[in-house]
């Protein structure tokens, strides 16, 4: 990060994602918040605003989330699918305000929405799932160098301070940058990732597994199959929104 003067006036010039994240949370601090879903001051959102945030609610699938008739989808239901998490929970549907406000704090560094997300994301998370460890998808080194943080990172300490259990957002790295997920199909989604992650030593019997958005769930299974291959005994996923 830069400072200049020009006829007077200071201006900022911000060369890096962490300079950009670092500005941003100065600016949260100095100036007050006002809500990014009504405009009204107090907070980066309101806890009444998020109740009319469109929720993704049943009948959906209790192992992949995804909308359906049933209590099972029909690929869970008879084996044919290949998520490796164990169970996967989102409070909301990837549209309308939130998914602008999930892209403000992924691109925008608009990271005081994180918190409030959080939060509202562990409520979902049920209590038999029992969970000794919360972790985030990590991002490739140079993708988080750009943009100064990971979000889902962040996510993952304000979801395990909500449940009060551990984070290990160190528990697993990205050996391999891989294209962008958007605009692939599930397969090649997966195939996309194959062999991106690793995990660091030998993880809790139960992780939890936190990201920003999921689609396909393909990049929440390929990092719960590294965890289990690890020897977790369960992994369980639980994403801020699904676009179904």
């Amino acid at each position: 990060m830069a400072l200049r003067a020009r006829e007077g006036v200071g201006v900022v010039v911000v060369r890096d994602g962490l300079g950009r994240r670092i500005l941003g949370e100065c600016i949260d601090f100095l100036l007050p918040q006002h809500c990014a879903a009504c405009g009204r001051f107090g907070a980066s959102l309101h806890a009444e605003c998020m109740e009319a945030f469109p929720r993704a609610l049943g009948p959906r699938c209790v192992r992949c989330w995804r909308p359906g008739p049933g209590t099972w989808c029909e690929r869970c239901a008879s084996g044919a699918s290949d998520v490796a998490f164990d169970a996967l929970r989102t409070p909301f549907r990837f549209e309308g305000d939130v998914r602008r406000v999930v892209l403000e704090a992924k691109f925008r560094g608009v990271t005081a929405h994180l918190g409030p997300l959080a939060r509202t994301a562990a409520a979902s998370v049920p209590p038999e799932w029992r969970i000794d460890a919360v972790t985030g998808v990590p991002l490739a080194s140079g993708r988080q160098r750009r943009r100064g943080y990971n979000q889902a990172s962040m996510l993952a300490r304000g979801v395990a301070a909500a449940l009060d259990v551990r984070t290990r957002v160190d528990l697993v790295r990205r050996v391999r940058a891989t294209p962008p997920q958007a605009g692939l199909s599930a397969e090649e989604r997966r195939r996309n990732l194959l062999d991106a992650f690793a995990v660091r030593g030998v993880p809790p019997e139960t992780v939890l597994l936190v990201d920003d958005v999921t689609t396909t769930g393909a990049t929440l299974s390929v990092v719960a199959r590294a965890l289990k291959d690890a020897g977790a005994e369960r992994v369980y996923a639980l994403a801020v929104a699904r676009e179904d």
